[in-house]
């Protein structure tokens, strides 16, 4: 009797190496991100209702608003590299 040989286990993506890529790419499109929402919301200030103008909730959409873009370019990576290369699944 020959015995099934175990599937191949994934290539794992850990290490420092790439903690420090992921970490600096984080920072570099927060910066970007925060400069985006900045000027999005400045630009866009003047036409804003009177609760939205003040300095409170400008504080909260700058400091909030690259948080959540960052989540989404995440998110948008995440399903490209499993879009361009998928798993294998067995059933």
């Amino acid at each position: 009797m020959s015995r099934a040989k175990p599937p191949p286990k994934p290539k794992t993506r850990l290490g420092c190496g790439f903690l420090l890529v992921s970490v600096l790419l984080s920072c570099v499109l927060l910066g970007i991100n925060g400069l985006i929402v900045s000027n999005l919301y400045y630009a866009t200030r003047a036409v804003l209702p009177e609760m939205l103008q003040s300095v409170r909730v400008a504080q909260a959409i700058v400091f909030v608003g690259p948080l959540l873009l960052l989540v989404v370019e995440w998110w948008v990576c995440d399903v490209t590299l499993d879009w361009i290369r998928p798993q294998g699944r067995t059933k």
